[in-house]
């Protein structure tokens, strides 16, 4: 046997060795070829010794045989990466020519002892994606030997232990992977003075002690171009990393605890990667963009990031990832997307973004996009649909879970292509086929196109039909006659094509930040009798609209400017008479007054004045309904609140302020009307109804549709709900025709989903907050359709957004639903969280079908309820209700359990805001994790030890805090 003319018998023998070793054969290799003219295999010139062994992807399976090291004594480069080789690593020992070992993507399972001795002029050593070796530690025979070393590969090759001291070891260290791997500890002065470093990754080493970034880098490496640290408990602040490293490429940073990065952080000129995933980063991210990078790739998931992502024309991003940030306070706008012209895919699923989708023609080169869990509202633009039907490149688009309105997008994709745009949990599409919206819909959006598409508008109005269930709009026949916008927060300008809807009878759009002018077309509405744009910003001039339109345009600074010399209303004839009267009949009540100046003439003018205006004046409550004139409710005599009642004939209920009447307007509308009981003469609660409930204006929330307030009789009109209250589908004992029976688990489900939206629209839905604080089933009403609406606002808690204490004395609320800081203030201080603990409790009521109390027996008896709850749910079984269940309820089901047992832990602070249990109502089951055993009204530990999950008291829904102190019911 030949292996032709060589200049060593050990090689020869060894190169036959290895032939037979490897399977397949490596081609042209063969005993009767000369050993150098076989492919990968190269000899040095003239002394014919094997130089270079380059084998790589040649699927070879197999060992490498032992004894290379003393066979190829002269080996300088061994490649046989991305194989299948097995068995152990060979043995290099005392090879002092070999300058680069590559042995990456293949099965070795152990390294022999002193493998790497005696090294000295190695320059590469690449072991990485070698899954099946055994853990090992750093091998000191390199450190010792080879200070030549400049690429160091080892990610995923099970390495444990300590990192070498790089700069002392390895001085020239040029790239250095160490990542996926299980280091426990770097030491101190690791990578000072690496003059040459331009690669570093340390990433997936989680057991790692906490560490802060190695600023010995900053002081040296220079020609740093990719950083990957990633999951390697780094913590605290960053240095300007684009200061300290102008080179900068690829930047991966992400599942960190980062509390700080600088602006200008990420502004190097080159960089094209960025990952800052769960890294807990706050702040603005408005800086990382200014100096407009050419960014290939930017992952921002699952932070805490705030403001702004600021719009770009020349960022040029291909790949765009800001998944899962779940509502941590990333919120904004995304149009920066929009003019990313080099945009491939987008990955914003997960996040708070709110606005429309923006126009998409540019983004040709679109392939994916992903948007679906943001709050985004308003059409899908036609530009992005076009981009999936031959003007761009769109393969895979999401959007469900959004509240996204109008037409179905039609997406035409590849083949291979994918789309979800939901099923209208969420979004709320006007239909579920691909066809327009009925022309009022499509009104109204446009309406609601120039207020930017603001959510709560999004939230309230879904489907086809705007005279179903739509908040702020009121129909006759089927035709809109009110559009009530008041105090909506709302920005943007009055839509011209509010005259499009041609029977539009009264238009409030009062106390919002409104700019723009008033469209000159609406004069052409026919039917117009009432338009309040008063209290915003909007200029230009008013229109001439005709004489019977009662025209608002008051606290518009520009319109005071501009139009001096206009009348703000119309004025009927009779008006300037009964002025110069009025003022006459001022002038001597005021001398009057000046004559007497003591109180019982003051008393004595008073009631003269009562005579003369009406049977009774309260001058507290007349100067509340100035206050809230804009409202317009209409103001019932009692004779009429008698008459619609029949004499009080139909009672529905009784509540603790009052009887609940069935009634019917004079064009036959029914009602219900509270009348107050005098024990209520302070008025207290009266005032606290109608102030709280007009300034609401939400498809869970009854409509208040006027009053009556003479005196002591005092009664409130609202919208009539056809199933009456919930309480009466809870308790089967109080429940003859067993009517909770008909209700089945995804109807209770969206009874349930359906009044935490209406609390969080009290909490957080519009200029000032509601604190209801006497949440319980007798206070929700059903309508038709089984849509609960939360009613009797009488304890209610009205609060500016800026406010922080509204102090009381005593305790409010209805037993079996107080919350226990009412009780006592050691628990912490009353604030919306005591409206989510009452929440909790009447929902574990619903789920379970029976009260949290016995009525019979001392307070602490309601304490077992949700010990009973806890213990079913701790055995796996079910809710006291006797319905069939499939195993998706059977989920659905623990779900809500999860989150009312979160909503009555003790301490506020460990609740969740109503918000965030929407959240977790609407998300899956694996996402709510599992709640301690609430122990009521006693201290407890800190649930911090039980769960990850975190409810900040700093979250702004939180932040307000308000005591009661009121006597119990």
């Amino acid at each position: 046997m030949s292996l032709g003319c060589v200049k060593s018998d050990d090689e020869g023998a060894y190169m036959l060795k290895l032939l037979n070793a490897l399977k397949p054969t490596p081609s042209s290799w063969s005993n009767t070829t000369y050993m150098c003219d076989w492919p990968g295999v190269s000899c040095k010139f003239l002394i014919g010794r094997i130089e270079d062994i380059v084998l790589r992807s040649m699927s070879l399976t197999g060992t490498v045989p032992s004894g290379l090291n003393d066979s190829l004594t002269h080996l300088t480069h061994l490649d046989l990466s991305n194989n299948n080789l097995s068995g152990p690593v060979p043995s290099l020992a005392n090879l002092t020519f070999l300058q680069t070992v590559i042995l990456d993507n293949n099965n070795f399972n152990s390294i022999p002892h002193a493998c790497f001795h005696a090294l000295t002029s190695l320059n590469t050593l690449s072991l990485s994606n070698n899954t099946k070796l055994l853990p090992w530690n750093f091998p000191t025979d390199l450190t010792a030997h080879s200070s030549q070393l400049q690429y160091l590969h080892l990610y995923s090759t099970n390495l444990m232990g300590s990192v070498p001291n790089i700069s002392h070891f390895f001085p020239a260290m040029q790239s250095l992977y160490l990542s996926n791997n299980n280091l426990s500890s770097i030491p101190q002065g690791c990578f000072h003075n690496l003059t040459n470093l331009t690669a570093i990754s340390l990433a997936n080493n989680t057991n790692l002690p906490p560490w802060t970034f190695p600023l010995q880098l900053t002081h040296s490496s220079l020609q740093l171009s990719y950083l990957f640290l990633e999951a390697t408990n780094l913590m605290g602040s960053l240095p300007n990393l684009s200061h300290f490293f102008p080179n900068l490429i690829t930047v991966s940073l992400s599942n960190n605890n980062l509390t700080f990065i600088p602006q200008g952080c990420f502004q190097s000129k080159d960089l094209k990667v960025l990952n800052l995933s769960a890294t807990n980063v706050m702040g603005s991210l408005t800086e990382i963009f200014q100096s407009k990078p050419s960014l290939q790739t930017v992952v921002l998931s699952n932070n805490n990031l705030s403001g702004f992502l600021p719009e770009s024309r020349e960022s040029k991003i291909a790949t765009l990832h800001l998944n899962d940030q779940k509502g941590k306070g990333f919120s904004g706008p995304i149009d920066v997307i929009s003019n990313m012209i080099d945009l491939s895919e987008a990955w914003l699923q997960g996040n708070s973004f709110t606005g429309p989708i923006p126009d998409m023609s540019r983004c040709t080169a679109l392939q994916d996009l992903q948007l679906a869990h943001n709050r985004l509202t308003g059409v899908v633009p036609d530009s992005l649909i076009s981009l999936s039907r031959g003007q761009g490149n769109l393969r895979r688009v999401s959007l469900n879970n959004n509240f996204l309105q109008g037409p179905m997008p039609n997406f035409v994709l590849y083949v291979d292509g994918d789309v979800n745009v939901g099923d209208n949990t969420a979004n709320a599409f006007c239909r579920q086929v691909f066809e327009p919206c009925d022309p009022r819909v499509t009104t109204l959006l446009e309406v609601a196109s120039a207020f930017g598409y603001p959510y709560l508008l999004a939230r309230s109005w879904p489907g086809n039909n705007p005279c179903h269930n739509w908040s702020f709009v009121s129909c006759n026949g089927g035709m809109i006659t009110t559009v009530n916008l008041t105090r909506l927060n709302l920005n943007g300008t009055i839509s011209p094509l509010f005259a499009n809807l041609t029977h539009l009878q009264n238009l409030y759009l009062s106390g919002n930040n409104l700019n723009g002018s008033i469209p000159e077309n609406l004069t052409s509405l026919r039917q117009l009798k009432n338009l309040d744009v008063s209290n915003n910003n909007l200029s230009g001039k008013i229109p001439s609209f005709s004489s019977g339109v009662n025209l608002n345009t008051k606290y518009n600074p520009l319109f005071d400017i501009q139009n001096p010399f206009i009348e703000r209303r119309i004025p009927h004839a009779w008006i300037p008479a009964t002025t110069a009267a009025a003022a006459g009949i001022g002038g001597l009540v005021l001398l009057v007054i000046v004559i007497c100046n003591r109180k019982r003439c003051l008393s004595f003018l008073q009631r003269i004045m009562s005579k003369e205006t009406g049977p009774f004046v309260d001058n507290e409550f007349e100067e509340f309904m100035k206050s809230y004139g804009s409202l317009m409710l209409r103001r019932y005599n009692y004779s009429e609140v008698k008459r619609m009642t029949n004499s009080f004939q139909d009672k529905l209920g009784r509540g603790g302020y009052g009887i609940v009447y069935k009634a019917c307007l004079s064009d036959g509308c029914p009602v219900a009307v509270k009348v107050l009981t005098e024990s209520s003469a302070s008025g207290e609660e009266f005032i606290n109804e109608v102030a709280s409930i007009s300034k609401t204006s939400h498809v869970n929330i009854v409509s208040l549709l006027g009053f009556c307030y003479e005196k002591h009789k005092r009664a409130l009109i609202y919208e009539f709900m056809s199933n009456g209250f919930l309480d009466k589908f809870i308790y089967k004992q109080e429940s003859p025709n067993n009517a909770f029976c008909s209700l089945d688990w995804n109807t209770l489900f969206q009874i349930t989903i359906d009044i935490a939206r209406g609390l969080e629209y009290l909490h957080r839905g519009y200029s000032t907050r509601i604190l209801h604080l006497d949440i319980k089933p007798q206070n929700i009403l059903l309508d038709e359709d089984f849509c609960p609406k939360i009613a009797d606002f009488g304890l209610a808690k009205i609060c500016k957004k800026k406010e922080s204490i509204v102090s009381f004395l005593g305790t409010r609320g209805t037993p079996g639903y107080i919350a226990p800081e009412v009780f006592s203030r050691t628990f912490g201080k009353v604030s919306n969280k005591s409206d989510v603990y009452s929440f909790g409790m009447l929902i574990l009521e619903l789920m379970g079908g029976r009260k949290n109390y016995d009525t019979g027996e001392s307070l602490t008896s309601e304490m077992y309820f949700p010990d009973w709850i806890y213990k079913d749910l701790e055995e796996q079984n079910m809710l006291g209700r006797d319905l069939a269940t499939t195993e998706e309820e059977n989920d659905m089901i623990k779900k809500i359990t999860l989150v009312s047992l979160w909503c009555i832990q003790t301490s506020p602070s460990d609740r969740p805001s109503i918000n965030k249990v929407v959240e977790m109502l609407k998300g899956p089951l694996p996402s709510v994790p599992y709640p301690p055993k609430p122990v009521l009204y006693a201290p407890q530990v800190s649930v911090s030890q039980f769960s990850r999950i975190s409810y900040s008291i700093t979250d702004e829904e939180d932040s307000q805090i308000v005591e009661e102190f009121v006597s119990i019911k």
